[in-house]
Parts: C-alpha cells; structure tokens; sequence
C-alpha cells in the first residue's frame, strides 16, 4: 500500500497547522525515519514524523529516541535546530514536500520524498544539498551532499492543468483511459478507477478514442475531487477487506462503497495507525525493486535520446562544412542587411532564398533547411564556428549518454543484488565478521585486523595464552591471531597445518600481494607481543613489539575465496587455498593479476548469487587472477 498525491495534497493542508511552529529536536529513530520535535505556543509539544519513501504525519505519541544521535540527525540538530518552520507545500502533483524552515542567518528545505525509493534531503537556499539520508543516483540526478538538488521527472500537474492540455493527453495516448489517468497523468490507480466510475465511462475504453464531451465529464470528475481536498471537506478513511488494509483516503470513494471502511479524525490519524503497514515496504524490498526497475526504463530512455541527439548535432556539423560556402554567404547578406536602413526588404529577399525557412533577429539565428534537416545557425558566428559548436554538443551529448550507460549498470546490478540477496538484517552475523577471518582445514579461527584500530583490538581483546600471534615480514600487513578455538569458542589444539594455514592467510592479505610472489611470514606466542617500545622509541597505533625468537614460513601469494555454511548460514570466506577447499563446493583460487579488484568481486558475486561488498570484503588488497575453480563455471578466466 502506498499513498497517492491525493493524500499528500490532504496531509499538506491538514499540516498547514505546524507553519509558525519551532523546531525543538531531531532524532534518527530507524534506518531511514526522523522525529522532529516541535514547539507552538497554541498547540504545544508536537512531533512530525518521517519515514523516507514512506509516510508523514503529525503526532503527539511520544517514540523511543536513541542516547546518542546518528551523524545525519546531528546534521539536521546543527542546521534546524531553534529554527521556525515557515512553509510546508507539496511539488506540483507530485509525492513530495518541500519544508522550508528559516533561522536567523539562513533558510533550510527539508524534502521528503514520499515515493519507492524515496529520500529525505536537507538543502541550503541555493538547493544545494547539505546532506540527504542516503545518497542516490539516477541518469538525470544525483543525491549527494555537494551536489543541486534536482527534483525526480515529473508527471503533469494535474492541480493547473487546463481542459486543452488535458485533452492533448488523452488524445496523443496509445493507452486505455484508466492506464493514461493512473500513468500519464499520475493520478495512481485508485483515483484513475474513480475517476472513471464517476464520469460513467468505460475504464478500458481507449484514450484517443473519448469524445470531447467526455473528455469534458473526466476533467470535472477530477476537479471535484482536487476541490473537495483543497476546501478542507475531508472524510479520511482506512479502507478494508476482512483483515487487509487496502487504502487510506481523504474523502469518500465510490470505489470503496461496500467496504468496511474505518473513519479517522484526520489523515495523520490514519496514517500513524497505519504505521507498521507502510514500514514493512522496507522490509519486503518489493517497493524498491520496483523503483530500480522504473529508473533503469528512464535510464535506457535517456542514453537512447541522447545518443540520438549526438548523432544529430554530428550530422549537423556534417552538414554545415558540407554547404559551408552557401551558408557563409547567407550569413555575410544577413550581417551587412542588419548594418543598413532598408534592412526589412533584404531580410525579405535573404528569407525567400530556398535554403532559408525562417530568421530570428533577436537571437542571431537564421534557420536553414539543409537536405532533410533544419538546421538553426548563429550568424553572428561563421559557418565553421557554427560546425565546430554542433561537433562540441555531439561529443558532451555523447559523453552524458556514457555517463547514463554507467548509472544503468550500477542500477542493473542493485537490481540484482535485490533479487539474490536476503536482506542483511536479517542474515546472521558472527562476532569475527568484524575481522578478517577464515577457519583452517583443522576448525581453528583465524582472525586478522583491517587496519590499525582492529589490529590494535584483536591482539589486547582476542589473543589468549595458547593462541598464535602471526604477522607478514613487511611493512603493511595485519595483525593475525590463530585462536586455539574453534568458531564456537571450545578449545582447539593448534596443529603445524593450522600455523601454516594461518601464515598463510597473514601474506596474503598483506601489501606483499601487489609486490612479491612470495613473503616471509613469521608466528610467535602471545608472551612475545608488547605494546612496550625500547626506550626512546615510539610505538604508532597497531604496532606491536616483537621479542625473543621468530618462527618462519616462506608463503606463496595465492589464496581462495569460496561460499561455506556456519550454523545454517552461508557466507564468503577467503584464505589459505586447503582452508577452503576443506569447507566449500564452490570456490576459485587467486593469484596476484591484472583484473581489478572491483570487475572480480562483480563476476564472483554473479557466479555465487550474492552481493559483490561481501566479494570484496574477503579479496587480497590487489588485482587478481583465477588460477582454478570448483563449482563454478568461470568461463574465461581472464
């Protein structure tokens, strides 16, 4: 269930009320959902809530807020707080509303986007984002902080449209009348419905086919409803059918007659109720997929326009040198007719000149018919000048249709990522997921830092007094501790294949992969590991003091990522080549190579249905190679 423009156009107006009203506090209390505590002499503490893509609404209940804020919410606390909301109005038609809150120094917009996929944007004065919820990006936007903020294409606005406009519509439409009011004139299924109902005309009957006098009917039937809204004569109701919520509405449907329909003092009343139902949109992902689907459509149209559009100003450069000394006589007539007294008779006699279809003198423009193409030239420039532009348009045209065929990709792949991987929150998590990690062929855990901070943690919170501590002979290189437990915590001998196992996997994700072929790695226990530096000496954070003998191994740069099973959950696991041959089906040896880390960890993630973060997660910090797979079909292996 997603709500409409209709109800937006009815919760805009019924929150008209919070105009005026200060901004006391933001929270973050879930993933994408804000609490903004507010302040107004004649109603009190108040709290509107927003949940990006989803809901909003007014509330007095009073939620859970965490103790320590998120990075976005301090955002908003920094640039909000204190500050006076002076303007709530929804874009256009659209599922969107615009808040504008004004400080002494400054005005801020909060943007809510209330549509799959949605976002929630704090932008300065001059739109410029400050920082959004989620940073996005389409073919024909980005949502970053930095970045303008532009508004997602928009359907007509069917608030201003007029009787004129609104029959071209439906009359340039290959759809049914119910398609082209839920799609074309994005009115949602729903009103489209109703709308029909009401004007008593056939829903499947074909758009272009409507006669003016029902074209006149559907117009009106619209308009009501639009007025209804707009003079506050709202009903809200939460439509149902035995126990599934179909629809909130401001006003009453004839839709709906025969429903149990459920009455609410308000829009925000029927929402808040609801809350729960349009929160679960998040948790299906169904809502998004369909989102991405719909931006990979508007990103294949705009790499095929754009192209189109390259190609065109190509061939009008082509054309321009092919006429270049006709055109050049054109435009020396047209400079030397605007110099003299009687220009308006040579205007006359250069616009009757077959090549010439029109001429604009206040913008400089003549425009030529060339072969089957109107070309519109700038006679304040030359004939070459004017080619060299349209060759200029062709290549940036070009080189956006690029930048389109890149975004394409990238949704493709979250598209993808959607369809095969379960939703993270929901997939167990092991407390050395926060590591590198890997179990050797024998059980035992191996765990290794990812940079200072976790090299620091692992050895003064996971080294024990029979564990191994393990560490390449180089510079850059992690922190490895061989735990004498298994993944469960119970006691594990340490045998001479787990120590060499674990040099193993500490080479491997060493700088040494982007440098040798081999490393020498060396292990030593516990009690050899100080944070004491000699005197004088300083120690930098994830260092460590290494006293008394070191035991070494010589260790060829190759490793395996695979999928293995802990406790009923699959996971990608990299390591020593025996570790995971000894644990998976399907796995792939590496070697250091020449394919990137990021075009590898795409290929994989394909290969084994998951998602290519977790791919990456496990790769050495270097271009690979496949040397030899199991399980998996690799093809070429370059």
């Amino acid at each position: 269930m997603q709500i409409s423009s209709f109800e937006i156009l009815a919760l805009v107006r019924e929150i008209q009320d919070l105009v005026g009203a200060y901004i006391d506090k933001v929270y973050q209390i879930g993933k994408e959902e804000i609490l903004l505590r507010l302040r107004k002499k004649e109603m009190g503490k108040i709290h509107l809530f927003i949940a990006a893509g989803k809901i909003l609404f007014k509330t007095k209940t009073t939620f859970d807020t965490p103790k320590k804020p998120s990075m976005f919410a301090m955002v908003l606390r920094k640039h909000l707080s204190g500050g006076k909301i002076s303007k709530i109005y929804q874009y256009g038609f659209d599922r969107i509303v615009v808040i504008e809150i004004e400080r002494k120094d400054s005005t801020y917009r909060l943007i809510v986007e209330i549509i799959p996929n949605g976002n929630l944007i704090l932008v300065d004065e001059e739109w410029k984002i400050v920082m959004p919820i989620k940073e996005q990006t389409w073919a024909h936007r980005t949502i970053r902080s930095g970045e303008k903020y532009l508004f997602p294409p928009s359907k007509p606005n069917i608030l201003e449209i007029d009787i004129d406009s609104f029959s071209n519509i439906l009359k340039k439409s290959d759809r049914d009348l119910v398609r082209t009011l839920a799609l074309d004139l994005g009115l949602g299924g729903i009103y489209a419905e109703e709308i029909c109902q009401v004007s008593k005309i056939d829903k499947n009957k074909p758009a272009k086919e409507l006669d003016s006098e029902e074209i006149d009917r559907l117009y009106k039937s619209i308009k009501k409803i639009i007025d209804t809204i707009r003079d506050g004569k709202l009903s809200p109701e939460i439509v149902r059918e035995g126990e599934k919520n179909l629809a909130i509405t401001p006003i009453h449907l004839k839709k709906f007659d025969g429903y149990e329909v459920v009455r609410k003092g308000s829009i925000s009343e029927a929402l808040e109720e609801l809350m729960d139902e349009f929160k679960k949109l998040e948790d299906t992902g169904e809502e998004e997929k369909k989102s991405i689907k719909r931006q990979i459509e508007q990103q294949k149209q705009a790499i095929d326009r754009l192209l189109k559009e390259s190609e065109g100003k190509r061939k009008e450069g082509d054309l321009i040198y092919i006429h270049l000394n006709e055109i050049n006589g054109i435009i020396d007539r047209l400079r030397k007719a605007i110099k003299e007294k009687n220009k308006e008779k040579m205007i006359r006699e250069i616009e009757s000149v077959e090549m010439v279809e029109g001429i604009d003198l206040d913008r400089g423009i003549v425009r030529l018919k060339i072969e089957d193409k109107t070309i519109e030239i700038d006679f304040r420039k030359s004939a070459a000048e004017n080619a060299e532009l349209a060759y200029e348009l062709s290549k940036k045209f070009r080189e956006k249709a690029e930048r389109a065929k890149e975004a394409l990709r990238r949704s493709r792949e979250r598209l993808q990522e959607k369809k095969v991987v379960k939703e993270r929150k929901r997939e167990r998590t092991f407390w050395f997921e926060k590591y590198r990690w890997c179990i050797t062929s024998d059980g035992n855990l191996i765990i290794g830092g990812k940079d200072a901070k976790t090299n620091e943690r692992i050895v003064k919170k996971h080294m024990e007094e029979k564990d191994i501590y393990v560490h390449a002979d180089i510079h850059g290189a992690p922190s490895c501790i061989l735990k004498c437990r298994d993944i469960h915590g119970k006691e594990k001998e340490i045998t001479e294949k787990s120590i060499e196992e674990a040099c193993q996997f500490a080479g491997v994700y060493s700088k040494a992969w982007k440098q040798f072929g081999e490393v020498m790695v060396y292990w030593v226990y516990p009690d050899q590991v100080s944070k004491t530096p000699q005197s004088g000496e300083f120690l930098p954070r994830g260092a460590f003091v290494i006293r008394g003998k070191r035991n070494y191994y010589r260790c060829k740069m190759e490793m395996a990522i695979g999928e293995v099973e802990i406790e009923g959950t699959k996971k990608i696991m990299g390591g020593p080549v025996d570790s995971i041959k000894k644990r998976s089906t399907r796995f792939v040896v590496v070697q250091p190579g020449h394919v990137s880390r990021e075009d590898f960890a795409k290929a994989l993630a394909n290969k084994l249905k998951t998602s290519s973060d977790k791919i990456l997660k496990v790769l050495p910090p270097g271009d690979v190679q496949i040397v030899d797979a199991r399980g998996i079909d690799i093809g070429d292996r370059e």
